[in-house]
């Protein structure tokens, strides 16, 4: 497809990622993108939806699939729901963007890929953190050289307390690995231009009243001799570096995640600015045999690229950004790293 019209767009839920995320950045897709609706069960939200944002209110999942004037559908559902209803939307013929992460396990996502290769739509998922910018600053660094050759990193992402609603519920795919790590693990996959050979991790449970995982660990072992350690806490009282990074050149660490969220959620996400100079990054080098620490601003990250993304790849006009066999490979890391846990011991990743 290569018109230059507007996509018509649905987004399944009006929980906190459909409020504030998919449908605010559906909205700065425009004119390429146009929100036309969103799903909601709940009467209060679907009042909300009219009233605050002038778009359709539908109350069922199945109503959206049956309007043949809707193209895309996103959706920001809970975590157990997105391959059945992916495989349902891409079957009625339209595209899908599920919010990360993609599946509950590899099997579902193998499935929700064959759906979309039957129908021939675009099925991707919402990895909008490839645009955060302490990762395009990590990216930027390993390919400019300032780094060396990447060793050693920690990718680490935490609050105090445990989850709520269905997120604490480990049948639905709860925890903060699941949740955060869903992010973490694949930056880490992007960032190391070798495959992945071995997963190890521990989770534990440090007392919180839920059934999910109150720490993890997860320890991904490359090819090339790479370590990513993804770390993520429900019991994280002081705050963690997002990220430190040891290359053969140079180190990194960073601060604080990246500021887009917050002023996403106050109407304005291009105003992002980092609060404090504290959590800028900092790289430390050797320069004329001494040590030297600089100090910089990140890349700018820019969400909203994703969207633009998908609506361009629908069109014809560019190919995906996030691809769903990307995707998959985060899949076989909590795969194994669940298997990991279970038995105590690595997990060796057999190339696909």
């Amino acid at each position: 497809m290569t018109q230059s019209r507007s996509i018509p767009t649905a987004v399944v839920g009006y929980g906190f990622a459909g409020r504030c995320f998919h449908s605010y950045l559906v909205g700065l897709a425009a004119p390429a993108l146009t929100l036309k609706g969103i799903v909601s069960s709940r009467p209060q939200a679907r009042a909300d939806i009219t009233g605050r944002l002038g778009v359709y209110a539908w109350e069922r999942f199945e109503d959206v699939l049956a309007d043949d004037e809707i193209e895309l559908i996103v959706l920001a559902t809970p975590n157990d729901v997105h391959a059945p209803q992916a495989i349902a939307a891409l079957q009625a013929g339209k595209h899908v963007v599920t919010d990360k992460p993609m599946s509950l396990n590899g099997a579902e996502a193998d499935a929700m890929m064959a759906a979309a290769r039957d129908a021939g739509r675009i099925l991707t998922v919402f990895q909008n953190r490839r645009w955060d910018g302490d990762y395009l600053t990590v990216k930027q660094l390993l390919t400019d050289g300032q780094l060396g050759a990447l060793v050693y990193a920690q990718l680490a992402w935490g609050q105090y307390g445990a989850p709520g609603s269905w997120r604490g519920q480990a049948h639905r795919g709860g925890g903060k690995f699941i949740d955060l790590g869903a992010h973490m693990i694949d930056q880490a996959l992007q960032l190391v231009p070798a495959p992945l050979q071995r997963v190890y991790a521990r989770f534990t449970d440090a007392g919180l009243s839920k059934e999910v995982e109150d720490h993890a660990h997860c320890v991904l072992s490359f090819g090339n001799g790479a370590e990513i350690h993804v770390v993520t806490s429900s019991i994280a009282r002081a705050p963690m570096p997002r990220w430190y990074v040891l290359g053969t050149d140079g180190a990194f660490v960073k601060h604080g995640v990246d500021p887009q969220e917050g002023a996403m959620i106050t109407g304005d996400i291009d105003a992002a600015r980092e609060p404090d100079r504290d959590n800028w990054p900092r790289l430390r080098r050797e320069v004329a045999g001494r040590s030297a620490e600089t100090v910089f601003d990140a890349v700018p990250g820019r969400w909203r690229s994703f969207y633009e993304n998908v609506a361009a790849a629908i069109r014809g006009q560019a190919d995906l950004a996030v691809t769903p066999a990307s995707v998959r490979r985060v899949m076989g890391v909590f795969d194994a790293a669940r298997e990991s846990a279970h038995s105590g011991r690595a997990v060796d990743i057999v190339p696909s």
